[in-house]
């Protein structure tokens, strides 16, 4: 009965995953073959290279390890597709992906079918680790799904006519006037426990639980372009007081006087094309280093991970994902997303991405997974409008690094009472 069981969890975990590859290939299907293999900054990776990662994620850390007579596609793509696992093999370094012209993106594709078609192997496999590789590998491919839609607006937003990744969606009035604040208040001390502690999938830098006392605080909604805008003109970016130190010398060096993908203070480009700022949408793609000053120059802070964790656990889990297919941030001032913490974009927090007490990490090569990027960076929390659903959850954490703002995150801003 037991292994019948087991058989069932990788059936199902299969039909998933071959879902979730299916729903890659159709985020990139209309783009043209141009748009997939250029390389339009350091921090941008190649479409074509995500198609091939996501496939050679599946092959090196199951197939090839898990079905004895599974071949290799070829042997060169340890090279080309390996991301960051140095315990694996030599790669080529992320800034120069978009130097290779081959494999093309249509030996990619077949990369990617052949991969696919391989993945039934994997049914007949007794071992008792696959499961958890597999829902490792899923949530990867669906980690890259949001990757892409992030380098496609790059790549798209680098061109002189700045193209239209998908025709604007039909949605609800975004500037009706709010009649109640999108805002979570505790009015007491507790103790609350941070970390994933069910029984479902999670990564490892979510473990184990721990406890934490939280103070009272307030979490505001997301700071609007409206807000911004009136940070722009007091000048915001011009005053030394409200910014950290490395964040000072960071939007002087590279001239950062507004969020990213703002052309100018009227209009502003996201995957629907060039578009009138809409005031009441939550302002995004800022770094750390804006937030922290914009935080400063309201007489706020910025949340904890633990407090937004915590706020996520007494939230429903609903709000703009990936499956809307809106493909940008919206006005929570409407109905369809009033009152919600997760999705839209991720939100920043004070916390310095570090291993809770007793971190145990992924064993062999996967343990450079999540573990080795512990430091400099901070957390972010919620999910954006990329992320799928499924794959979110309270005690996710994401993380970046302080200048990062290529990534979709906003602002909540926060205050003790």
């Amino acid at each position: 009965m037991e292994d019948y069981l087991k058989k069932e969890k990788i059936h199902d975990l299969l039909l998933n995953i071959k879902v979730s590859r299916n729903q890659t290939d159709k985020l990139v299907e209309k783009l043209e073959i141009d748009d997939q293999v250029i390389q339009t900054a350091d921090y941008v990776s190649p479409i074509k290279w995500h198609l091939g990662h996501t496939s050679w994620f599946f092959e090196k850390f199951a197939l090839a390890k898990y079905c004895k007579n599974y071949k290799l596609f070829s042997k060169d793509y340890d090279f080309i597709f390996n991301s960051y696992y140095e315990t694996v093999s030599h790669f080529n370094l992320k800034e120069k992906r978009g130097n290779l012209s081959r494999p093309s993106l249509s030996e990619v594709n077949k990369y990617r079918s052949y991969v696919d078609k391989n993945l039934d192997l994997l049914f007949d496999v007794h071992d008792l680790n696959l499961e958890n590789l597999l829902n490792i590998a899923l949530n990867h491919e669906q980690q890259h799904q949001e990757l892409i839609l992030m380098d496609i607006k790059h790549i798209l937003y680098s061109n002189i006519d700045k193209p239209v990744f998908i025709k604007k969606k039909k949605v609800l009035d975004c500037n009706l006037k709010k009649n109640k604040k999108n805002e979570f208040i505790l009015d007491k001390s507790i103790e609350s426990k941070y970390g994933y502690d069910g029984s479902q999938f999670s990564f490892d830098n979510e473990r184990p639980t721990s406890n934490i006392r939280l103070t009272p605080f307030i979490l505001k909604d997301f700071v609007t372009n409206k807000d911004w805008m009136e940070f722009i003109k007091d000048e915001g970016y011009s005053r030394p007081e409200l910014w950290l130190s490395d964040g000072w010398k960071f939007i002087n060096k590279n001239k950062i006087n507004k969020p990213m993908y703002w052309i100018d203070n009227n209009y502003l480009f996201n995957l629907n094309g060039v578009e009138k700022i809409n005031m009441d949408s939550p302002v995004s793609h800022i770094s750390f280093y804006e937030a922290m000053a914009f935080a400063r120059y309201k007489n706020f802070r910025l949340p904890t991970e633990f407090e937004l964790e915590h706020v996520l656990k007494t939230s429903k889990k609903s709000g703009n994902f990936l499956e809307n297919k809106f493909f940008k941030e919206h006005s929570y001032n409407s109905e369809r997303f009033f009152d919600k913490f997760y999705g839209n974009l991720w939100v920043w927090s004070s916390s310095p991405y570090l291993p809770y007490k007793n971190y145990d990490s992924y064993k062999d090569s996967l343990s450079e997974y999540n573990g080795k990027f512990m430091c400099n960076q901070f957390v972010l929390k919620g999910g954006s409008f990329a992320s799928p659903k499924s794959h979110i959850r309270a005690s996710y954490r994401n993380f970046y690094y302080p200048e990062d703002r290529w990534q979709f995150s906003g602002l909540r801003l926060a205050k003790d009472i």
